[in-house]
């Protein structure tokens, strides 16, 4: 992975850019790794999108509801795990 000083960012961005575009960048402060730089595609290849979502209780279709009610109630349900 190429690494660049944070003090030279400004004078050197074309070239950390460039490296960038084909892989990971470090940027340094006081010689020690504090930052990360890369491409868009890179970081949604590392960092795939999560499927989870947070929904309210109003929004949550009635079999999901009808589960959350059964498991803080605490009553069995077969399909719970």
């Amino acid at each position: 992975m190429r690494s660049f000083p944070s003090s030279d960012l400004k004078q050197t961005l074309g070239d950390v850019l460039h490296a960038a575009s084909h892989g990971p960048v470090t940027i340094t402060k006081h010689s020690k790794p504090r930052y990360v730089l890369m491409s868009i595609d890179d970081y949604e290849h590392r960092f795939p999108k999560d499927a989870r979502k947070a929904i309210a209780v109003g929004d949550m279709p009635a079999e999901h509801l009808a589960m959350l009610e059964q498991a803080l109630h605490g009553e069995p349900d077969g399909d719970l795990k």
